[in-house]
């Protein structure tokens, strides 16, 4: 098998941006505010992998049932079909799906919480379910993937967070854990409403029933100009709060991420060409790396 391929067809570098939050919060975020929590470093890999197993199973399941719509909106990037048979990638669905739930259910049983195993059947149900059903539905298929993304911060806090502890520093590590999974949630909400426009063309083909197909183009960019104010809100909400303590986080969450998604905000309304829509897609995505490095600045402030 085609290492290159297959490194495509699990995007490695989304993947590394999911181990990359889950190393900061761990070994930078919580230690800088001396959070009481309950893994190991070895339970922690552990829980990562599955983690990382499960979100590679979702994106092959997703490009075995996207090969069509594939073949029509980006033919020539296409890994299923041209470098990795249909047959080998539902087989490598299956490994990594099974491995992801069975190390995810290990870890649970171990911390003598058995309820925390249907955290990753219900992932692996609802990836399954939203490259099947629910991504040709207009905004669920959306809001699901943008759920599953929050999740994957949010897993983090439940398994290792210690909740039963009510001092100030164990509370604004939920808290600001908790911000960060909006704020993904928000911006992957509004990339992904982006790159339905982006692939209108083949899912029209196919009879796809997504926001741009269903009410147009050009008013599914206005709701993604719009839907630009909640992660505009939250940001401001956080350079407001934190700003007497934390002048420096405040002063680069304006700078790498308020004023890039005001220029998203306000570049959609206008945005014709798909290659332009792209690029929107792309900063969104950038917006979100330097969104998830406050947390350096906000942990190194601290001491």
């Amino acid at each position: 098998m085609n290492l290159a391929a297959f490194l495509s067809l699990i995007r490695w570098k989304n993947l590394l941006l999911l181990l990359y939050v889950q190393l900061l919060l761990k070994f930078l975020f919580f230690n800088a505010f001396d959070a009481i929590t309950n893994l190991t470093i070895i339970q922690f890999f552990i829980l990562v992998f599955a983690i990382l197993l499960v979100t590679s199973a979702g994106y092959i399941l997703n490009d075995i049932i996207d090969l069509k719509t594939d073949l029509i909106n980006k033919k020539h990037k296409v890994i299923v079909a041209n470098f990795i048979t249909v047959e080998s990638a539902q087989r490598l669905y299956l490994i990594t799906n099974t491995l992801g739930i069975v190390f995810g259910i290990g870890l649970s049983l171990s911390l003598q919480k058995p309820t925390f195993s249907f955290i990753f059947i219900g992932t692996a149900l609802l990836l399954y379910f939203y490259s099947t059903k629910l991504k040709s539905k207009p905004l669920i298929g959306n809001i699901t993937v943008s759920f599953l993304v929050a999740m994957s911060i949010i897993v983090l806090l439940i398994f290792d967070i210690n909740f039963e502890i009510k001092n100030n520093n164990q509370q604004l590590v939920i808290y600001v854990t908790l911000l960060l999974a909006c704020f993904a949630f928000l911006i992957n909400l509004v990339r992904e409403i982006i790159k339905d426009i982006e692939d209108v063309n083949g899912d029209y083909s196919l009879k796809m029933n997504t926001l741009p197909i269903l009410i147009g183009v050009y008013r599914a960019k206005k709701i993604a100009s719009f839907l630009c104010l909640l992660p505009l809100g939250l940001l401001l909400f956080l350079i407001i709060k934190f700003v007497s303590e934390y002048k420096f986080t405040a002063l680069y969450l304006i700078i790498f991420t308020t004023l890039p998604l005001i220029y998203v905000g306000l570049k959609l309304l206008s945005t014709k060409a798909k290659k332009d829509f792209k690029k929107l897609s792309l900063i969104l995505k950038i917006i979100m790396f330097f969104g998830i490095n406050a947390l350096i600045l906000f942990s190194l402030n601290k001491h």
